[in-house]
């Protein structure tokens, strides 16, 4: 990864009072969490319709309005041979621009979802290895 260079940055001060508390509730540097916020911002310009969840498993891109995240809708698609048709009937809860929304960031930032779906198959392999009451079922 590149080193990353400093800029000189004027904050409005109730912006930067906001930024230290939420730095501070998150435990992390308040340049950390500037730089998220840059790219979430970033990326949400770049793909309306997408908006970042926290979880357990950390932040991730999901498709606003529905709680589902891109990498779900993308191996979803994968499983539909990536037919958009199939796609609509096999998530019928989200609408056509939702859809596109999910597809539009996957093609921007595929090495993220790439990611995302590998770190679910290898949690659903762990799983599957410890109880053989829980059975994994092809894509």
């Amino acid at each position: 990864m590149p080193k990353s260079q400093p800029i000189s940055l004027r904050l409005d001060p109730s912006v930067l009072r906001e930024v230290q508390a939420l730095a501070k509730h998150l435990q992390r540097p308040a340049s950390t969490l500037i730089q998220t916020l840059i790219n979430e911002g970033i990326r949400q310009r770049k793909c309306p319709g997408i908006s970042f969840t926290e979880g357990p498993a950390g932040r991730r891109a999901t498709v606003a309005g529905s709680g589902v995240d891109v990498w779900e809708v993308i191996r979803v698609f994968r499983t539909c041979g990536e037919d958009r048709a199939a796609l609509a009937r096999a998530l019928p809860h989200l609408s056509r621009p939702q859809l596109d929304a999910a597809l539009r960031y996957a093609r921007c930032y595929p090495k993220e979802i790439a990611e995302w779906i590998a770190r679910a198959e290898a949690a659903e392999a762990e799983v599957g290895d410890l109880s053989p009451l829980v059975r994994s079922y092809p894509a």
